[in-house]
């Protein structure tokens, strides 16, 4: 037993039950999402889990408290594969989001996929507009915010060809179509998106 795990035990984010994150029980419960469309830019998507219930909890539990253990474990017992040639670079957040939140998200859940596949990451992508809250938002307005809203960093010299864009949620798809256009009319050959939950 780790000295931590002593001190702080694990409980199931779920039921309340000791010993893991998420207990076989919970864990059983939550389901990965039906097949979807791929956005725009994207030349395949892989989505761990559905944006429902249990999965929707952890999320939220990690974005607004700072609570990332489940959610790494959320990452490490889904069922996917990772290519072995594929830079992983996260969504980024403006910087007045970072300033306002202290962390990325979308980057958590970048280095835990990087640390599981050992595969290279690289914040290349600068989101230089600041596109808001976008829950009290409509269809077309979620659609029409992250327009123009990255750019790449001006201190990579050298793009691959291949890249795994990375983000915690996906709704219309939007934010991720808007990454994959700037790579790509940046020189990237080919753009996959992985999300944590849709």
């Amino acid at each position: 037993m780790d000295i931590l795990d002593f001190f702080f035990p694990k409980k199931c984010v779920g039921c309340g039950k000791f010993g893991d994150y998420i207990c076989k029980d919970c864990l059983v419960a939550i389901w990965e999402p039906e097949p979807g469309p791929v956005p725009a830019g994207l030349d395949g998507l892989t989505c761990l889990w559905a944006y429902d219930g249990l999965v929707k909890k952890i999320i939220k539990n990690a974005k607004y408290n700072g609570r990332f253990d489940a959610l790494r474990f959320l990452i490490q017992n889904a069922k996917y594969e990772v290519k072995n040639d594929l830079l992983i670079v996260p969504v980024p957040l403006h910087k007045n989001r970072l300033r306002e939140r202290g962390f990325n998200q979308s980057l958590i859940i970048a280095k835990t996929v990087s640390e599981i596949w050992h595969l290279e990451l690289n914040d290349c992508l600068i989101r230089v507009k600041d596109t808001g809250h976008q829950t009290l938002r409509n269809r077309n307005e979620r659609l029409m915010a992250p327009k123009n809203a990255f750019v790449v960093s001006t201190k990579i010299q050298d793009l691959p060809s291949r890249i795994l864009l990375v983000d915690d949620v996906m709704t219309t798809g939007a934010t991720l179509s808007e990454c994959a256009r700037t790579l790509k009319k940046a020189g990237v050959k080919k753009v996959w998106g992985l999300v944590l939950a849709r």
